[in-house]
């Protein structure tokens, strides 16, 4: 079974967990180290963030890994400054993610208590064999 913890929403065995236009926001594999896909089109990313499987392919970013972790984070060069993004830690199989997109001007993010969009708040939420957890647009 594949689970993941979004804000205090549980996901279980569901195909993607958050789907943004049409795309898949993010995915994630575990081979020996946790991989992580995330991808962003513009706008509001300006260029587009494309990461693979912790790979960059573009956008202004940094991939921060290890075995059980991933986050990557939003470079913003007039300030000097790192936003983190979006964080990914396997612990006992459960992926824990943490996720905020405020820094590309969208009202989305995560906390302990809740997964926040625009403003509409997600709390305590089981989502079991879907094929989408959760679709934002067409």
């Amino acid at each position: 079974m594949k689970r993941a913890i979004l804000g205090s929403n549980i996901f279980e065995d569901c195909g993607n967990i958050m789907v943004v236009f049409g795309t898949p926001l993010f995915s994630y594999s575990i081979d020996g180290q946790v991989k992580l896909s995330f991808k962003v089109l513009s706008s509001p990313a300006t260029p587009p963030i494309h990461i693979e499987n912790n790979d960059k392919i573009a956008g202004n970013v940094t991939v921060k890994a290890d075995d059980k972790s991933v986050s990557i984070w939003l470079n913003l060069p007039e300030s000097k400054v790192e936003k983190k993004l979006i964080e990914l830690s396997i612990d006992n199989g459960t992926a824990h993610i943490s996720l905020d997109l405020r820094p590309l001007g969208l009202n989305i993010y995560s906390d302990k208590n809740a997964f926040h969009v625009g403003g509409s708040q997600l709390s305590g939420n089981v989502f079991k064999n879907c094929a989408n957890g959760i679709v934002i647009g067409e």
